[in-house]
């Protein structure tokens, strides 16, 4: 019985924190989908139902394709319970229908399209506690620590991978062999290469900081780029636009990633 207390609690917390997000950022997209999945899992359906309108609302407004698909799919498994959700669904389904159209019309663009770096850190915790990678007491921390350093002005990027590892999270190593294999991004360890004069101004210095991606060696014209969240096409895709440069992902240490920003700082200061 205790247990089923615990865990209603953890689910709880993490529900008080996805709302104290929200309070900050009340359209974030991803804080709405994992607050209705969070009170579905409390049994809280009314609440559960206001987050999945409010996120309807944002998808349509941002025609972020793959949250209307979502939510669309949720609503079919209740309309037969509310009847009202069929305008709903209608309004969702012929903004597919146009956005599906203009895809095929419209070359992709991925600066205006790229999610800030706290929604994907949100996102790969999401993504780790729903694999079992993080228990739910571990992925409330992860949130609380996401919400209060993303707010603050930081010299490292805010990242999964660094609060777990700040937070002596003990099965670090298993967790980074778990995104090598799940993401298809091969582990690299950065320390093997040495900071080079010549990458050092290809990512804008502000850029590397505030997101965990940076250049570390060139092979054939072509970067090879030390990241910390391998889910994160979109910002791959970003740094390629920047850098004029195809880019090759290699998942990093945090702490090798900060030696290595470091250095380059140092070396940019003389």
């Amino acid at each position: 019985m205790s247990k089923s207390v615990t865990a209603r609690e953890e689910l709880q917390q993490t529900a008080t924190m996805l709302e104290q997000i929200l309070e900050v950022m009340p359209d974030d997209l991803f804080t709405l989908r994992a607050l209705y999945e969070t009170s579905l899992k409390l049994e809280l359906p009314e609440k559960a139902l206001n987050c999945l309108k409010r996120l309807d609302d944002g998808a349509r407004a941002s025609q972020n394709a793959e949250m209307i698909a979502f939510v669309l799919n949720q609503y079919a498994s209740i309309v037969g319970e509310i009847p009202e959700l069929q305008k709903r669904i209608v309004r969702l389904q012929e903004l597919q229908l146009v956005t599906n159209l203009m895809s095929d019309e419209v070359p992709e663009r991925p600066s205006a399209m790229h999610k800030s770096g706290i929604e994907s850190e949100m996102a790969l915790a999401w993504e780790l506690f729903q694999d079992e990678q993080l228990s739910q007491e571990e992925y409330s921390n992860v949130l609380h620590d996401l919400a209060e350093m993303s707010s603050r002005e930081v010299s490292v990027p805010v990242t999964v991978l660094h609060i777990l590892h700040d937070r002596n999270f003990s099965r670090f190593e298993r967790l980074l062999t778990y995104l090598c294999q799940k993401s298809g991004v091969p582990i690299m360890a950065l320390n093997q290469f040495e900071e080079r004069e010549e990458l050092r101004e290809i990512l804008p210095l502000e850029f590397i900081t505030h997101h965990g991606i940076m250049p570390f060696a060139e092979v054939g014209g072509d970067l090879l780029l030390a990241v910390l969240n391998p889910f994160d096409k979109e910002l791959l895709r970003r740094a390629g636009e920047i850098s004029g440069r195809c880019g090759h992902a290699y998942l990093v240490t945090p702490q090798e990633y900060d030696q290595r920003l470091a250095q380059i700082k140092k070396a940019l200061k003389k």
